[in-house]
C-alpha cells in the first residue's frame, strides 16, 4: 500500500511539473508530446503499482461459516429438491405402466455424508385396479421402502 502512495505521490509531483513547464513554453510541440507521453507513462506506472499492491482487507470466515439462517435455508432447498426428484422418479415408474396417480408424496431422509434415501412412499389413487397395479410395480422398484397407497374414489 506504501509504494502505491509512493506511486501516486510521484505521478502528481511530475503531472504538476510538467504542467509549470507548459506554462513557460506553452508553444513548443515537442514539449507538448513529451508531457504527453511523460504523462501517460506515470498513469500506467500507477495503475500496475495499484494492481500489484497487497490489500489488506480482513474477511470474517466465522461469520460467513456460521450463518444459520442461510444453512437452513440451504438445507431446506436440498431436501425439497430431493423430494421433488423422488417423486418425479416414482411419477416416471408409474407412467411407464400407464397408470396415474392422483396424489404421490416421498418422505426422505439425508444422512450426514450427503447421501439421499427414501422413507416412505405415499400415493393415492381413484380406483382400486390402479392402487393394486402402483403396488406391484413399485414394491418391485423401491425394494425396502415403506409404500402406503390408497384409494379415494372422489
Amino acid at each position: 500500500m506504501t509504494g502505491t502512495l509512493q506511486a501516486a505521490g510521484t505521478v502528481c509531483g511530475v503531472l504538476i511539473a510538467s504542467e509549470l513547464l507548459s506554462k513557460l513554453c506553452p508553444r513548443d510541440k515537442m514539449l507538448g508530446f513529451v508531457r504527453g507521453l511523460v504523462a501517460l507513462m506515470l498513469i500506467a506506472s500507477l495503475c500496475a503499482s495499484i494492481i500489484s499492491a497487497d490489500w489488506d482487507w480482513q474477511l470474517d470466515t466465522d461469520e460467513i461459516g456460521n450463518n444459520e439462517a442461510l444453512n437452513e435455508y440451504m438445507e431446506d432447498q436440498y431436501a425439497k429438491a430431493a423430494r421433488e426428484d423422488m417423486e418425479g422418479y416414482i411419477k416416471g415408474l408409474l407412467g411407464a405402466a400407464g397408470i396415474e396417480a392422483k396424489k404421490i408424496r416421498a418422505d426422505i431422509h439425508i444422512t450426514e455424508d450427503g447421501s439421499i434415501s427414501c422413507t416412505k412412499a405415499s400415493l393415492t389413487f381413484a380406483f382400486e385396479s390402479e392402487a393394486r397395479r402402483a403396488r406391484a410395480v413399485l414394491s418391485g422398484a423401491l425394494k425396502g421402502v415403506p409404500l402406503e397407497v390408497t384409494v379415494d374414489g372422489a
